[in-house]
């Protein structure tokens, strides 16, 4: 029975031998395989192609994007810098569009062995929205997209923000103004702006009167309501007395002449 125990021993000796080499040997393969996927200078990111951006310079985005692929870390001590078509972009690429707000999507296709294409889709402006001296582009979702310049923005809608908001909801606030457009421009009125307060929506109109809505309430029945007085008076929208109309009281419409 002693020698049975010795034999039992040894053979495991001989497997735990056989494993821990096995072992050794696979992670020297595995890691030298990493190593060339990741540093092989075939297999490094060297043609950048950029499709379908509109008014973003392909050069201005080839630059930063450039800048982003890489990739670098340090190992023992040692700096590496890897643009390693293998490597996941899917961070790289939300990188770039921070850097770069006028972009609302990218979709990634590698062209193995070291090329990658970044078919851009922009942003679309919608509105110009003002603030303490402070004017930038936004899109229907109220995300940024550029401060103004010198480009002519005549056809976008000017939303004037008149005081401090807390928890401001900008996609909130633009679903409810793209509502009220819409039945405006089916009523032939022309909107100089979009005055928002705490308290209200303050629409002034080409025709020189002001029509006040309340986002927190049902902007839908606020139309309606609108609807139904321009249905009743057919003159008032182009009357050169009328000053406001209020929608935010209830099944009230207060029609205020000068």
């Amino acid at each position: 029975m002693i020698k049975r125990k010795k034999k039992k021993i040894i053979r495991r000796k001989k497997k735990r031998s056989f494993f821990l080499s096995f072992s050794i040997f696979f992670l020297i393969i595995a890691s030298s395989a990493i190593g060339f996927l990741l540093f092989s200078p075939r297999f490094q990111i060297e043609d950048l192609t950029i499709i379908g951006n509109m008014s973003i310079p392909t050069e201005e985005i080839e630059t930063i994007a450039g800048e982003k692929i890489k990739t670098s870390f340090s190992l023992m001590g040692i700096d590496f810098v890897t643009e390693s078509i293998f490597l996941s972009l899917g961070n790289k690429i939300e990188q770039i569009k921070e850097a770069m707000p006028e972009i609302e999507t990218i979709r990634l296709k590698r062209n193995y062995p070291s090329g990658i294409s970044l078919e851009i889709v922009e942003k679309e402006p919608y509105a110009i929205w003002n603030y303490e001296n402070n004017q930038y582009i936004v899109d229907s979702k109220g995300s940024f997209i550029k401060n103004i310049d010198e480009e002519n923005y005549e056809n976008l809608l000017q939303i004037n923000q008149q005081e401090n908001i807390d928890d401001l909801d900008k996609k909130f606030i633009i679903t409810k103004i793209s509502l009220i457009d819409n039945e405006l421009k089916t009523e032939n009125l022309k909107v100089l702006s979009y005055n928002l307060f705490n308290d209200k929506l303050k629409v002034l109109t080409s025709n020189d009167f002001s029509i006040i809505f309340d986002t927190k309430q049902d902007i839908s029945w606020q139309v309606e309501k609108l609807k139904i007085v321009f249905e009743k008076n057919t003159q008032l929208k182009i009357s050169n007395n009328l000053e406001y109309i209020d929608l935010r009281f209830d099944n009230q419409t207060i029609v205020k002449n000068k």
